[in-house]
């Protein structure tokens, strides 16, 4: 509804501001236009990064944190990364042959023209013969994937994880899958479906807003 009506709504986990903070502060500044630092890609350095690397600057500048990814390319400024691109082999189909799995820039920083210049070198160094990525809906209109020029293919369902108690931290549905809570649960009644099984047990279930899925063909 809002998308309708022109409006960007962003939804913010409660996690999310307990435990990473700072990032969500730096997302919100972003999207008002509001940086503290502004770099500009064609500046910086670009190398590719070993996973331990990646990792380190991912989980401190993303909210959903790092996922493992075989390509980790980096634009660096006085030999700091500032912004990270990242792809493997794409996880959920054989339709597309790689997935962008994570981009983000250092709390903070804007760095204009990074996303471009980091799947330029991406395209040149691989030759991918298609890229599929997911926008997630609860903080991305999906714009920035249009400016690369992927297209838009559909709106993904919601997703949904598992808390429990006070520490919001949140687990994976696939962990709690019908066929697995008989070994995982204290109490499991075949009967009853996943969720009331759940609830049975103390654990409340969180939704986002699923993803804007878009792909690019060469």
């Amino acid at each position: 509804m809002c998308e309708k009506a022109g409006i960007r709504l962003i939804h913010v986990f409660e996690n999310e501001w307990l435990y990473g903070k700072d990032i969500v502060k730096s997302r919100l500044l972003n999207a008002l236009g509001v940086c503290v630092r502004t770099l500009f890609a064609r500046k910086c350095v670009i190398a590719e990064m070993s996973p331990e690397d990646a990792r380190l600057f991912v989980d401190a500048n993303h909210t959903q944190g790092y996922v493992n990814s075989s390509i980790n390319i980096g634009l660096f400024s006085g030999g700091e990364p500032v912004s990270v691109m990242c792809f493997s082999k794409n996880r959920f189909s054989g339709a597309y042959e790689y997935e962008m799995t994570r981009f983000c820039s250092k709390l903070g920083f804007r760095v204009v023209g990074g996303a471009g210049k980091l799947l330029a070198y991406f395209e040149r160094m691989y030759t991918p013969k298609s890229l599929i990525s997911y926008a997630d809906r609860r903080w991305s209109s999906g714009n920035l994937y249009e400016k690369l020029g992927f297209r838009f293919i559909r709106n993904s369902p919601p997703n949904y994880w598992y808390f429990r108690g006070q520490s919001l931290v949140l687990e994976s549905r696939v962990k709690y899958q019908k066929h697995r809570l008989a070994g995982v649960l204290e109490k499991f009644d075949p009967e009853k479906t996943e969720m009331q099984n759940m609830a049975d047990n103390g654990y409340y279930a969180i939704y986002d807003c699923g993803n804007k899925v878009y792909a690019k063909e060469y």
